[in-house]
């Protein structure tokens, strides 16, 4: 498990987006840990998903019955990672999470999604690591948490920024970069996304599944 010191100064610092030193030796010990995990996580590809899941339970914040990660998931640090029920998470999406990022039920995200909650000082000065009187390195973040709400449909290659909350029962178009929030039930995609139009009952596809005899 994460040291108490650590998760409770990473969960300090993301709760009001305060300013925090992301090289605290705590924090890396708890980044190399999450590191060790997904290796051999990702290693496992002969085993079943539910199997593989198991290795994940007390590692990540929550994982919810029926949700499965794919090949080639990373994290930061894994405890601030909620899934909820039956998610399922493509190939190769990144998860950084220094506040925390929450999942509903029922979220489909494409493969090559990046959940990304760091912030850095946009001067360079303040950006660089820096060292103190004893030569100890520091690098100055900061994070905001991501919500995802239940039914979200989010395609391949998409980019969520910190802060970010995307409405119950959105749909998210590949390529998007997600800087703000999303309405529920909305089509959105684009670099900035944007909302497009709602979904409604048009977008049905009931009738074709009866006529090809699926429901």
């Amino acid at each position: 498990m994460p040291s108490r010191k650590a998760a409770a100064r990473a969960a300090s610092a993301s709760a009001g987006g305060a300013w925090f030193d992301s090289a605290d030796p705590a924090l890396m010990r708890d980044h190399i840990r999450a590191c060790e995990v997904m290796a051999r996580f990702n290693a496992q590809q002969g085993m079943l998903d539910a199997d593989r899941m198991k290795m994940l339970h007390g590692f990540l914040g929550a994982v919810g019955e029926g949700s499965s990660l794919s090949t080639g998931a990373q994290v930061d640090y894994g405890y601030n990672l909620f899934l909820g029920r039956n998610c399922f998470f493509n190939f190769n999406c990144t998860f950084l999470d220094g506040a925390p990022i929450t999942f509903g039920d029922d979220v489909g995200v494409g493969p090559g999604c990046s959940f990304v909650t760091p912030l850095h000082p946009l001067l360079a000065r303040e950006r660089a690591r820096c060292e103190d009187a004893g030569g100890t390195g520091h690098v100055w973040e900061r994070s905001l948490p991501i919500t995802v709400e239940s039914g979200v449909w989010i395609a391949a290659n998409v980019t969520v920024n910190a802060g970010v909350t995307i409405g119950e029962g959105a749909v998210i178009g590949s390529g998007s970069v997600v800087t703000r929030d999303i309405p529920p039930r909305t089509l959105a995609y684009g670099n900035p996304c944007r909302p497009v139009r709602a979904i409604t009952e048009a977008d049905s596809v009931a009738d074709a599944l009866a006529e090809a005899g699926l429901v």
